[in-house]
């Protein structure tokens, strides 16, 4: 009988075991989230696998780039800073830390960073690709050439670093170097709209000396290289621009023409388009004056416009939404932030508000839903915190509400309402004398 029960009872190996298959389980299902643009989910799974496996290294990668998914920058570098600290011999967050340093385009600190990794994990590409991009994005293309021709050397048909290489090589009108990159690209990458961009900009450069055949061919070529990309629905202008050219020079006037009447209409669109966006973004920031002054009427008229201006732009839609709220219409303010978040499914503030209207209706299931999706995906937003504590003071679930109270104070120290609520909250806790 005795040894029946020992042998019942699981070891610690078998329990940690099963922990970090959970684990692993949860950053698997994170990771196709993430790449369906499930970034709240992910987040929630990383998070829970953080939790069983506190220092998992693939967890704090995943956690992080699912955070720049929403583009919460500033946690994903938290994170990502806390994953170095923790595995000072692993290169995966230092060439992670790298990468987003590019997207924020701080050069110096992305150079510093991937260089790091480097020594690390000397041989990883990836890395020493980010790095020769870095290198060329802060205007050192000899640096980027060298570590170019290190990626190179390991392996030739690297296609980022032909394509980074022949970008080099361009921009210094070293165009005959320049030219061999730009086709091994499309040759690899026949889909890669970028390469293709290249291989035709470095074509419609006639070499010094080039008979007036030879610049012909070259110009077909490019016509060719570009043609697939204008059945696309969304041609640039600057394709449109460099396909006329080639067919200019192709001898092929008729193509020219039109591609040129194209790219003139497409190139005035761009134009509207980007003025309409700024002039959006004034009128809202002019509508939220108004609506400070209790100018409902004028707060109203001057969203309205911004909407007809820019349609796409989400924050003029969350304003009216707040608008509504505040003036008691919650089905329009309903209408309004869910027209928000089509636009950005995953702005912290459009979910908090999501969240106050849905609490305002009475549903609380789902206003608690929005809460914990807006700290989520911000986890330093305080009032969401606070507005979980309401609900869950309502159902009388003072355990999680406290929780939430106290982690709302956390984050905003100051605040008197997080103070009161929680002292009252703790007062209905106290033993009686």
């Amino acid at each position: 009988m005795l040894l029946t029960i020992i042998a019942c009872i699981p070891t610690v190996n078998s329990m940690a075991q099963s922990a970090a298959e959970q684990a692993q389980s949860l950053i698997e299902q994170g990771y196709a989230q993430a790449a369906a643009g499930q970034f709240a989910e992910a987040i929630a799974n990383y998070r829970a696998a953080l939790q069983m496996a506190p220092h998992n290294v693939k967890a704090e990668i995943g956690l992080a780039q699912a955070y720049r998914g929403v583009r919460n920058f500033d946690a994903a570098k938290e994170i990502l800073e806390r994953a170095h600290r923790e595995h000072p011999k692993n290169a995966a967050p230092l060439a992670v830390l790298g990468d987003l340093d590019i997207q924020l385009q701080t050069y110096e600190v992305a150079i510093a960073h991937l260089s790091a990794a480097l020594t690390l994990d000397p041989g990883s590409a990836e890395a020493r690709n980010r790095l020769a991009v870095a290198y060329k994005a802060k205007g050192d293309a000899s640096d980027a050439l060298a570590q170019i021709s290190k990626i190179l050397a390991h392996d030739a048909n690297d296609a980022l670093a032909h394509y980074t290489r022949g970008q080099v090589y361009a921009d210094q009108n070293k165009d005959s170097l320049a030219l061999p990159d730009a086709e091994k690209v499309v040759e690899m990458q026949p889909k890669n709209p970028s390469g293709r961009l290249l291989l035709a900009k470095i074509l419609v450069r006639a070499p010094d000396g080039a008979k007036p055949e030879e610049i012909k061919q070259r110009c077909v070529r490019a016509a060719a290289a570009l043609e697939p990309l204008i059945e696309s629905t969304s041609t640039d202008a600057q394709t449109l621009f460099l396909l006329s050219r080639a067919y200019q020079c192709a001898g092929q006037d008729e193509k020219a023409q039109k591609t040129l009447a194209e790219f003139e209409k497409a190139s005035q669109n761009d134009r509207t388009t980007n003025e309409n966006k700024t002039q959006a973004k004034h009128l809202v920031q002019q509508a939220n004056e108004l609506a400070i002054k209790n100018d409902f009427a004028g707060s109203l008229d001057v969203l309205q416009q911004a909407i007809a201006m820019d349609s796409t732009y989400a924050a003029a839609y969350s304003q009216l939404a707040k608008l509504y709220y505040s003036a008691g219409d919650i089905e329009k303010a309903s209408e309004a932030i869910t027209q928000a978040l089509t636009r950005e499914p995953y702005h912290p503030e459009y979910l908090y508000v999501r969240g106050k209207i849905l609490e305002k209706e009475s549903n609380l299931d789902e206003a608690l839903a929005a809460f914990q999706q807006t700290t989520l995906v911000n986890p330093k937003e305080s009032d969401a915190y606070f507005e979980m504590g309401v609900i869950y003071q309502q159902r009388g679930d003072g355990a999680k509400a406290l929780a939430a109270y106290k982690k709302a104070l956390e984050l905003s120290p100051d605040d008197p309402d997080y103070k009161r609520a929680l002292a009252s909250l703790n007062g209905s806790h106290s033993p009686a004398p």
